[in-house]
């Protein structure tokens, strides 16, 4: 999984469809509706950090330069060094997307960091207690789709809640190996996303987020690894 693919599914895409929590415990519909939809022209700065295997990719980001010119690398010195993961996503991140760059957009899509409306439709119901601030869920990876995920019949969600009552981590996850299609089979599938409240921010931000995925297909099998974690951040809304 990429950079933008691990992006992508932390945003939730760009759907404009709003959760109703209401029919939620009321503890996690109050931690749910604690979004934030960022204004026009505000941007993030933040530290990323990105491992796979062994090795780790630091990067910092400024969301007030072009996009293809909002990551700078800070290790290793050279880029040249870095495994074959970690070199594809180093030149993904200076690589501009010709539709966002038209329209000023930004590489970590609209609304950054934030625990925003799209990623709390990752809770798409079957909603139960497992005591401790901790639910069980059905997920919705693409709420903003027609079609359903060919993955999602395969995969549970569990949720927990910080102390100061926002969502402190989600985690989407495989119970059991299952085929997608015919040609491949997903022995272990595994998304962690955890947030914390920053002072002076609006909303909880993402601190981490971490995947695990290993598959087979066409007699082979391979597993992948990866976790982001995001420091020293600043949000700044014009």
């Amino acid at each position: 999984m990429t950079i933008l693919q691990a992006a992508a599914i932390a945003a939730l895409m760009t759907s404009a469809v709003h959760a109703d929590n209401s029919s939620f415990p009321e503890p996690l519909a109050d931690a749910l509706a604690m979004t934030y939809e960022t204004p026009e022209n505000a941007h993030w700065r933040f530290v990323l950090d990105i491992t796979t295997g062994d090795e780790t990719l630091s990067v910092r980001f400024d969301g007030s330069r072009p996009d293809g010119e909002d990551w700078s690398l800070i290790s290793p010195a050279d880029p040249e060094t870095l495994n074959e993961d970690l070199s594809e996503i180093w030149v993904e991140m200076n690589t501009p997307n010709d539709a966002e760059q038209a329209e000023g957009g930004s590489s970590i899509g609209t609304d950054g960091l934030f625990f925003d409306a799209e990623s709390a439709l990752l809770v798409a119901g079957g909603v139960r207690s497992l005591g401790s601030g901790r639910y069980a869920f059905t997920p919705n990876l693409d709420p903003g789709s027609e079609e359903a995920d060919p993955m999602q019949e395969h995969l549970s969600g569990e949720l927990s809640l910080a102390d100061a009552g926002h969502v402190g981590e989600i985690r989407i996850f495989a119970p059991e190996s299952f085929k997608p299609n015919a040609a491949a089979r997903i022995h272990a599938f595994e998304m962690v996303m955890t947030f914390d409240h920053h002072d002076g921010l609006p909303a909880p931000i993402m601190t981490s987020l971490s995947t695990h995925v290993e598959v087979s297909a066409l007699f082979q099998r391979q597993q992948q690894r990866m976790a982001m974690r995001f420091s020293d951040v600043e949000y700044v809304e014009p």
